[in-house]
């Protein structure tokens, strides 16, 4: 009995000491310290650890091969400066909108898109957009007031310009000189005189234009005093009546100024960086836009850079905005491309006035922003309906119901 009396006092001290040994340890009953611990996605969660940081922005942009080389070294010196690694892929065809459209309907969307600058609003009231202003203003990079309309849509900016690239009409001066004719027509009459120089019959084109979008009919029509945006029936209808005698061709078509310079075609409506890199002494090439001094060139292509609404870093791609379109970058920019600047400063500075172009500059400087456009379709629409009234797909009455304009031509 003495014995079982010790092994029950034994078994108690043994009992005491082992809680004694660690009064304050406790229990950890936190579900967070049972969590797994998945792998980081590195775009939302960098290898630092640190939640928010951004080590990467995708952008995607449509360039030639110079300006994507251009657009990349500018790239670099950001990352330099910020850190952050910038992703670049170029779409250099002339498809690249279908393909960025197509891109944001199915939500493959970098962090910033490039497009022409007059399908942002189109995009934007689609909600395809975030707006640029609500995550940062970008101070310094005012673009040319022309432009503002462009990008502005009830009351937030959607777009940031690059450039402008204004469609100029190229000519031989000797051709026509050889018809009579001492300078380019002004008017419908005009552009009637000149075709009985060229023939149709013969091989013979009045004007080449492109069919991919709506520029160079629009230059066609401002350079007689018309405009694309307007339900001007006789304009249209001279198109609709003359088109058999149009050259339809495509931007990239170099054949045009062999076929300038030996008198198969009288003119070709071009983008300006075309003729630039295109043009000779042979030729000489007028903007539209010195026809109605004071208006501002309908007639001219600009690229803009917007955020898609999927934009995983908007702040940090405003950043990147900022810097491409300050002014340093876009002077950069013009020596580097030929590209005339978006950037309005270096206009009134006067550091264009070097660059041997078809029309002053001044003209594209203007204290107030440009109307908003009268029709009442989106761009894609009328670039839609300009390409069906060059090839046939349309007459003028389909033309104006396409744009919206039915009505009002009534």
């Amino acid at each position: 009995m003495l014995k079982r009396k010790n092994y029950w006092l034994l078994y108690l001290i043994v009992m005491l000491s082992l809680m004694s040994l660690s009064p304050s340890m406790e229990l950890d009953t936190d579900e967070e310290s049972y969590r797994v611990q998945r792998p980081q996605d590195q775009l939302t969660y960098p290898s630092t650890g640190e939640t928010g940081v951004v080590e990467r922005l995708r952008i995607s942009v449509s360039l030639s091969r110079t300006e994507f080389l251009e657009l990349q070294a500018l790239s670099s010196s950001y990352t330099q400066s910020s850190g952050i690694e910038i992703l670049l892929s170029n779409r250099d065809g002339e498809d690249a909108e279908q393909q960025l459209k197509q891109d944001l309907t199915l939500g493959d969307s970098p962090d910033i898109i490039m497009t022409d600058a007059r399908n942002i609003l189109d995009l934007a009231t689609q909600g395809y957009l975030l707006p640029v202003d609500v995550y940062q203003s970008i101070p310094g990079s005012a673009p040319l007031t022309g432009l503002i309309p462009q990008m502005q849509w009830n009351g937030y900016d959607w777009g940031v310009p690059l450039d402008v690239d204004p469609y100029v009409i190229a000519y031989s001066p000797e051709r026509l000189a050889g018809l009579g004719i001492k300078q380019l027509p002004r008017s419908l009459d005009e552009w009637d005189q000149l075709l009985q120089g060229f023939p149709p019959q013969d091989g013979k084109y009045l004007l080449a234009l492109d069919t991919r979008n709506a520029y160079g009919l629009s230059a066609l029509l401002q350079n007689v005093g018309s405009s694309l945006l307007e339900n001007d029936v006789e304009a249209l209808g001279w198109v609709q009546s003359h088109r058999g005698q149009f050259y339809l061709t495509s931007r990239y078509n170099e054949d045009i100024w062999d076929m300038l310079k030996s008198g198969t075609l009288a003119a070709a409506a071009v983008p300006l960086s075309e003729w630039q890199q295109r043009g000779d002494s042979t030729l000489a090439a007028e903007a539209p836009l010195t026809v109605e001094k004071g208006a501002w060139p309908e007639a001219l292509y600009s690229r803009s850079f917007a955020l898609p609404a999927q934009s995983q870093n908007p702040e940090e791609a405003v950043k990147w905005l900022a810097f491409i379109t300050s002014e340093a970058s876009q002077r950069e920019w013009m020596q580097s491309t030929g590209r005339l600047p978006a950037l309005e400063l270096l206009y009134r500075s006067g550091q264009l006035l070097s660059y041997n172009l078809p029309f002053s500059t001044d003209l594209l400087l203007t204290d107030e922003a440009a109307p908003a456009d009268k029709s009442r379709g989106g761009w894609a629409e009328i670039m839609e309906a300009a390409a069906g009234l060059l090839t046939g797909k349309l007459d003028t009455a389909g033309y104006l119901a396409a744009t919206g304009e039915a009505d009002a031509s009534e």
